[in-house]
């Protein structure tokens, strides 16, 4: 939810305060699946994802800080080798007992050209650098992901999105790569060198190698303005073409439970333009509080959704206004877990009605927003946007809490509407499922995979699963 609401934190606080609610919190639930490692000191470091619920131990642990070095690490390494960058994936994309390679130590920009506003950039660069460093040479992303935490590989690997009509996933963005196989080769691979190995790289989960360089097809520099309010939902999405079309980039953010929806437009900055108001970092957690502290009520979701009609529907706007890749991002200090489905872009309002509807009709206890975003098709063999607009809906829950019975519940929603699910994101499709979702190229990915990793190196037990390899 956008934060900088005032009015509801006090309200909320002033309530509890009143001894109107008992403060009998949801606590962490002990059989919530996460990772409960204990390190033993004769073993290797244990390696755990941002989110707590992915870890392993692995044998081998390599940061090269060179390409060469990463060629060398290839050709040595011992069974299942897996590549790392910020471990931001919920689902057990990286985890192997074998051989980790940290990209780390690849950071940073290479070099650039002013004339055609391309860069070419390590590929463990984070995007909170990523920013910055192309600033520094008049270049900016046409688009960029609220969470600036993710290197730049993982990111493509996996299809990393914002929102906006008119802007696909950051792999649309690239114009070349770099990639050592699990063979110890170094391939260039762009349009016009290795085709057919650079369209199924620009989306890979990591399964064809490791990418040590990107070339990026950026813009220049520009300065953003977005703009904050609490909105219902239902005329949101009675405006919602509307919205899509004016604004550069848009997005909302449904409270479950609730009528109400944050709204984010996002547009190039007029001058004048100036921020206004600020952002609390703690609104999501006292969000959470109110919703559990009335959990014990009768009709608990009414009267929370009646509180927070009370405090925040006549909120005032807030906005932010700078640098682009300052906008774009938005700081994540609460962990949870999220499963995120890609639906064809008309099909997504009934999809996110039915979501909601069941999240009230079934009384699932969750408060954390919604995220709904849309996303311009491409032609990337296993991109979830690939021949189709978009509508992205994710659904969240705390990191303490179980996420197993919502997500179970939902879920099915997606499929009915025929959604893709993200690949970083929590799901349960096998590979009969996903191949019936990209008829096109889910083949041709494979038979590229297959030639260049026929050992099935870069392999670990959940990539196996995902793409029937016994």
């Amino acid at each position: 939810m956008r934060n900088g609401r005032r009015r509801f934190l006090q309200g909320s606080a002033a309530v509890m305060a009143a001894g109107l609610l008992p403060g009998c919190g949801s606590p962490p639930d002990p059989a919530v699946p996460g990772v409960a490692v204990v390190h033993d000191p004769d073993k290797p470091l244990p390696w755990i994802n941002w989110a707590g619920n992915q870890y392993c131990n692995p044998a081998q642990r390599v940061a090269p800080d060179a390409e060469a070095a990463v060629v060398e690490a290839m050709k040595q390494s011992r069974g299942t080798v897996r590549a790392v960058g910020a471990s931001h994936s919920f689902t057990p994309l990286v985890p192997t007992d074998d051989t980790l390679i940290a990209t780390d130590l690849l950071s940073g920009l290479i070099d650039y050209d002013s004339q055609s506003l391309q860069a070419e950039l390590w590929a463990g660069t984070r995007l909170h650098d990523l920013g910055p460093l192309l600033a520094k040479v008049g270049q900016a992303l046409p688009n960029m992901p609220d969470v600036d935490r993710f290197s730049l590989a993982g990111a493509l690997a996996n299809s990393a999105h914002a929102t906006g009509a008119g802007f696909g996933s950051m792999s649309t963005q690239i114009s070349a790569l770099t990639l050592a196989t699990p063979g110890g080769d170094l391939l260039r691979c762009s349009a016009t060198e290795n085709p057919e190995l650079f369209q199924a790289a620009r989306v890979s989960l990591g399964a064809l190698g490791i990418v040590t360089r990107v070339r990026l097809q950026n813009v220049k520099s520009f300065n953003l303005t977005e703009t904050n309010r609490v909105e219902y939902t239902e005329d949101v999405l009675d405006d919602l073409e509307r919205r899509v079309e004016v604004h550069r980039h848009f997005e909302f953010l449904p409270l479950p439970n609730s009528d109400l929806a944050a709204t984010v437009s996002t547009d190039l900055a007029k001058p004048g333009d100036i921020s206004q108001g600020e952002d609390d970092p703690e609104a999501l957690n006292k969000l959470r509080s109110l919703f559990d502290n009335i959990s014990w009520l009768p009709g608990a979701g009414r009267v929370y959704d009646w509180l927070l009609k009370r405090t925040l529907a006549d909120e005032a706007t807030t906005t932010r206004t700078g640098p682009s890749y300052r906008i774009f991002a938005h700081p994540r200090l609460v962990r949870f877990r999220e499963m995120e489905y890609i639906v064809p872009a008309e099909a997504g309002p009934a999809c996110l009605r039915e979501i909601l509807h069941t999240i009230r009709e079934r009384g699932i206890p969750t408060c954390f927003p919604l995220e709904y975003r849309t996303v311009a098709a491409d032609d990337i063999w296993l991109s979830m946007f690939e021949g189709r607009p978009s509508v992205a809906i994710a659904v969240h829950q705390f990191g303490d809490l179980d996420h197993r019975s919502y997500f179970e519940q939902i879920e099915p929603i997606f499929w009915k509407y025929e959604g893709r699910p993200h690949w970083a994101k929590l799901h349960t499709l096998d590979t009969e499922r996903l191949a019936a979702l990209y008829p096109r190229h889910w083949k041709e990915f494979h038979a590229v995979r297959e030639s260049i990793d026929p050992q099935g190196k870069m392999l670990n037990p959940y990539l196996k699963h995902l793409f029937g390899v016994a």
